[in-house]
């Protein structure tokens, strides 16, 4: 009977961490969300203008070289940065091209000249 409480015990509180997932992201990660729903603590690029379509979510102290391995290369129309940390994009691959700032705290809109030309990011 002691071991049958040990072992409900045990599964308890394995079960119990590992259904409590954080409504954060992250350090280190990226992410794929629906709609307009941005986790917290990220830097989000949408696929339409307004913040909406879904996209991917970069989390603190992330380098993504290719967008495109996560499906979102020259996808992105709008951004939102509630990282807690300056974040650049680039036009090309692995930091090339042109880079632009996204302040943390800070949402845009792209203007047309820059819409889905996001080929690679970091938060720092």
């Amino acid at each position: 009977m002691r071991r049958v409480a040990l072992l409900a015990a045990a599964l308890m509180i394995f079960t119990g961490l590992a259904a409590a997932p954080s409504a954060a992201t992250p350090a280190g990660s990226v992410t794929l969300f629906s709609g307009s729903d941005c986790p917290a603590d990220s830097l989000c690029l949408y696929r339409h203008r307004g913040f909406t379509g879904g996209g991917v979510a970069i989390g603190p102290d992330t380098y993504v070289e290719r967008l495109a391995d996560h499906g979102f290369d020259d996808r992105m129309s709008s951004w939102s940065n509630d990282s807690g940390q300056i974040c650049d994009w680039w036009t090309e691959y692995g930091r090339g091209g042109t880079i632009h700032d996204l302040r943390d705290g800070r949402r845009a809109d792209l203007p047309r000249a820059e819409n889905d030309t996001a080929s690679s990011v970091e938060c720092w």
